[in-house]
Order: structure tokens, then sequence, then C-alpha cells
């Protein structure tokens, strides 16, 4: 473990000596190059060492989006969100703003799936969704993110039309309830609509509330 420390603690030092004898631009190439070789690591060490050196300059924030496109790159999700969330904050006006947007709201799409049992990773995408729809309405990724969104909302309702059946099973109907009642009113295009309205008909039954169940009963499609 020691030696590995110290060999981390050389590679920093001479990449740190590296950066001193060149400028901004030059390290910025480095970067890119390594970058392109999909030498991700090596690239993100080069590109920080830019943001530490010359942290006012163009390339610096070139680096910082070069740093966050790496991280998604190698699958870090969490980190390339946290890096882009400095981005957006730090670079305003910057020309890839709409970019750093998007990059952003894929990066916790790909959470998603990683996490099984609770949303926030979706919650999370739909509201940096809406956000980009707000603030780039015309905006070159805009179809891409509306599909998202489509699929996202359709992951929500499956994960609470799960969980509402799981309450349902055990007999706990005041839960199911709650989680059948989300999908009718907030995903009323979901193609678990008409299973939801189908438990929350059978939940109020089995508590003994008939005028209830009738009127989530005249809810159904007729078939």
């Amino acid at each position: 473990m020691r030696k590995i420390t110290y060999f981390f603690i050389l590679v920093m030092i001479a990449i740190q000596l590296y950066a001193i004898q060149k400028n901004d631009s030059d390290l910025y190439d480095t970067a890119v190059q390594l970058f392109n070789q999909e030498k991700y690591k090596q690239a993100i060490r080069i590109a920080q060492s830019i943001e530490d050196l010359y942290p006012l300059s163009y390339c610096a924030m070139q680096a910082k989006l070069l740093v966050s496109i790496a991280r998604y790159n190698m699958g870090e999700y969490s980190n390339a969100a946290n890096e882009l969330d400095e981005y957006i904050f730090t670079y305003p006006n910057s020309e890839d703003l709409e970019y750093a947007f998007y990059l952003r709201i894929l990066a916790y799409y790909m959470k998603i799936n990683k996490v099984k049992l609770e949303q926030s990773a979706a919650y999370k995408t739909l509201e940096l969704a809406t956000e980009y729809i707000n603030f780039f309405p015309n905006g070159e990724y805009i179809e891409d993110i509306t599909n998202k969104v489509k699929l996202v909302t359709e992951h929500i309702a499956a994960k609470e039309c799960s969980i509402g059946q799981f309450y349902f099973k055990r007999g706990e109907y005041l839960a199911a309830i709650k989680r059948f009642q989300n999908i009718l009113e907030n995903y009323k295009d979901s193609i678990y609509l008409s299973q939801s309205i189908k438990y929350l008909v059978g939940s109020y039954s089995a508590l003994g509330l008939d005028l209830e169940a009738e009127q989530y009963t005249k809810l159904l499609p007729l078939e």
C-alpha cells in the first residue's frame, strides 16, 4: 500500500513538473490527445493541472468540460455530474453550456438502473430535463431529452406500480393506495394507469370502502 502511495505521489509530481514547463494551450492539446486515445485518467490529470495553474484561462474552462466528459466515458456518472454542476456554475456564459446541461442529464439518466430501491436519480433526471427544456426550448438535444423524459416517466410509474403491488399482496392497503394514486395523479399517460386503477378498486374493496371502490371502477376503460 505504501509503495502504491509513493508511486502515485511521484506521478503527480512528474505531472506538475511537466505542466510548469508548458503553457495552458500546450497542456490542453496534450489532454485532448490522451482523451482521444481513451487514456482518460491521464487526460484528467493533465486537464486538472490546467485548472490549478491557469484557473482564469479559456483552456481551464475547456479542460473542466473535458474532465466531465472523461469521467462520463469512464462510467463515473456521479463524478461527471458533480464536475458539470461546477462547470455550469462557474461558466454560465460558455458556448458549450447547452451541451453541459445535456451531458449532466445523461449522467443522472445512466445512474437510474444502478439504483434498485430509491428513485432519486430518476426524479433528478426529470428535474434537469425540465430545466433544459425551459432554457433551451429549441435546443440541439431537445428531441433526445423529450424521449428520455418519456422513458424515465415510465420507469418511475413502473417502480411505483411494483411497490404498490408489494404492499397490496402484504395486505397493507393504505400504503398500496398511496402508490397507485400517485400514478393516477402524475402519470396519466403511463401504460400502468389501468392496472393501477384496478388495484385501487381492489384496495378500497379490501378495506370495506365500497363507495370509493365504485368511484374508481368507473374510471376503468371499457373492455
